[in-house]
This record gives structure tokens, sequence and C-alpha cells, in this order.
């Protein structure tokens, strides 16, 4: 990125937060269904955890079929990447979610949260 400073141009280094070193770890399960479970979330769609008071709020930015190391769970799990106002968004930039620990968010819960957690 460059900007233009007294007739010559300035380069401003943008950095981005190594999102693949803070993915959670995962393991492929033993046994592969011959048919996955219909996703309910898609690519894009904003979710908020509602199981837990002050629940992260993010974008799901990935879908994957395998067993969570963390909590022997099989299934699908959805990379959700933590809006910056995300209670947990200073300690990592993303998190796996299980379909039943999550919800979507419309437009105005998306804008109460985010006020909520400046």
């Amino acid at each position: 990125m460059s900007s233009r400073v007294d007739g010559q141009f300035a380069t401003k280094k943008i950095t981005m937060p190594d999102v693949f070193s803070q993915i959670p770890p995962v393991a492929m399960p033993e046994v592969i269904p011959r048919e996955l479970p219909q996703q309910r979330f898609q690519l894009g769609e904003w979710v908020r955890w509602f199981q837990v008071p002050n629940g992260d709020f993010g974008r799901v930015i990935g879908v994957i079929y395998t067993h969570e190391a963390s909590s022997i769970a099989t299934g699908l799990h959805y990379l959700v990447l933590l809006d910056e106002r995300s209670p947990s968004r200073e300690v990592c930039c993303c998190d796996f979610a299980f379909e039943e620990d999550i919800e979507p968010l419309d437009s105005l819960s998306l804008e109460q949260l985010r006020g909520n957690h400046v």
C-alpha cells in the first residue's frame, strides 16, 4: 500500500494476523461416512456462540468433517474468523465451532454485538 507524501511515495506496511498458526488442531476420523451431513452454515455467514455468556462471533471461513482433537467429537466443524470486536479476538483470531454451539446472526444482532464489545 502506498500513499503520497510531499511529492514522494511512502510505503505503509500492513500486517495480517498469522491465521494458520492459530487454527486449532484436528485429526482425521477413523471412519469417514459415505455421505456427509448437510451443512447448516454457509461460507461467509455471520454466526455467534450462543451457549455461553459473552459468546464470540464472526464469519464462517471453512467447514471440515473431522475428529476434533481436543474434545473427541466427530462431525462437521465450522472454522470461524472472529470479528475484531469479539471477546476472544485478542487471544486468537479464529476458532472451530460445533454446529450445535452456534447460531446465525442477522444484521441487527451483529450491530448490537459490535456495539456491546467496543
